[in-house]
């Protein structure tokens, strides 16, 4: 067998292949698990509130004037916990 010009043995190609999805493998789980443990938007834990207000902007239930008057008044309230969001 011929890899770009150069002779390789069927033993050494399935070492290749299986080397290439080995490592596609770790990286790709290296990736997802942290994609999972990093937040996609830096709103914090209290934005349930705030993706309802935003579905509802999109669906057409409420104006910009009012999206944005009840989304700065969500950021106003303080979280149970204590925890500021930030």
């Amino acid at each position: 067998m011929f890899l770009y010009g150069i002779a390789i043995s069927e033993q050494e190609a399935l070492f290749l292949i299986v080397s290439v999805l080995f490592w596609v493998a770790i990286i790709g789980g290296v990736g997802a698990v942290l994609r999972t443990k990093v937040p996609v938007s830096g709103r914090g834990a209290g934005s349930r509130e705030e993706d309802m207000l935003f579905r509802r902007f999109v669906d057409g239930e409420i104006d910009d004037d009012e999206y944005r008057f009840r989304r700065e008044a969500l950021r106003q309230i303080p979280h149970p916990c204590g925890h500021d969001g930030s």
